[in-house]
């Protein structure tokens, strides 16, 4: 008697919020195993050359073979587009609306625990996003003056990039796990 051969694919997503002179650039890798997106890396450049973030990530593009690394290609995000073609990047262009998706999807994978974050710093930036509505009338995301978002939105673009694959799953939500367990992949 064959039994059916069950293939569970495992595949990395990064997520990258650049910044160059005023905020910090930030990267996230997402593990999608199964139904279940988990953090294993989490890396921050302070105010540094695009030239030191292409070949830090093409060293942990050596290493995970992510999929995609999404990032936001309005502002800083232009001049990421050139960092190099050995780097799957993938350009998301978060208007307003696409901001709105991008936090609904967040928010759909953490209510159905399909979201695993390791870092207290991500999930700490995470719980400081608040709504704000703006003179126009319309809903705002953002952090409190003084805070970031760069984990916070490297945390989407990753989150986004995953979307495809998590078609056709159960819907997703996710959990803070307060043991430590992020990897060293980011020690380079």
């Amino acid at each position: 008697m064959c039994l059916p051969l069950t293939v569970i694919l495992v595949v990395y997503f990064g997520g990258l919020d650049p910044a160059l002179r005023v905020d910090n650039a930030a990267l996230v890798v997402l593990k999608l195993d199964g139904n279940i997106l988990e953090e294993v890396g989490l890396r921050i450049w302070k105010h540094i050359d695009y030239d030191i973030i292409a070949q830090d990530l093409l060293k942990i593009q050596q290493k995970l073979r992510m999929v995609s690394i999404s990032f936001d290609r309005l502002g800083s995000g232009e001049a990421v587009r050139v960092l190099t073609k050995e780097l799957p990047m993938r350009e998301v262009i978060s208007t307003q609306q696409k901001k709105l998706d991008i936090i609904g999807l967040m928010r759909l994978l953490f209510s159905q625990k399909r979201l695993v974050i390791h870092s207290r710093e991500l999930y700490r930036e995470i719980m400081e996003q608040e709504w704000h509505k703006s003179d126009a009338g319309n809903m705002l995301y953002r952090h409190p003056q003084g805070f970031h978002d760069d984990r916070f939105w490297a945390l989407g673009f990753a989150c986004d990039g995953a979307e495809n694959f998590l078609k056709g799953a159960k819907r997703p939500m996710a959990a803070f796990v307060s043991s430590h367990k992020e990897e060293d992949l980011f020690r380079i």
